[in-house]
């Protein structure tokens, strides 16, 4: 395993569109794949992934968006949400950030409460 702090996916927008809103009213029977991170999205300054590796390649296991402070704001998988990195097809080389050790994200793990994948 390996984990990764990074950057991406980092510069969402305050609230959705009218647009976003309208779509999602027509379109609200179908399930969202991560309904506790989508109006969060914009705090997320930073995430720390755990890669695994499937079939030789290092793919995203499990998540934690931290806000500026670095502090959790939400993580996955759970029971109702799926993963934001899960939900790619991004592995660890298409990735650019800091190397960081499982104490670390461990640490961050249990902040957050998550108990299930």
């Amino acid at each position: 395993m390996k984990y990764l702090k990074t950057k991406f996916a980092t510069d969402w927008p305050e609230g959705k569109s009218w647009k976003e809103k309208l779509l999602n009213r027509i379109l609200f029977f179908i399930p969202r794949t991560n309904p506790d991170y989508e109006d969060k999205m914009y705090l997320v300054k930073s995430w720390l992934i755990e890669f695994l590796e499937t079939n030789g390649e290092l793919l995203p296991r499990r998540e934690i968006a931290l806000d500026e402070n670095e502090n959790p704001i939400f993580a996955g998988p759970d029971k109702r949400n799926y993963g934001f990195w899960l939900d790619t097809n991004m592995t660890f080389e298409n990735f650019e950030g800091e190397l960081i050790n499982k104490t670390e994200f461990e640490r961050h793990w249990e902040l957050t409460g998550v108990k299930e994948i």
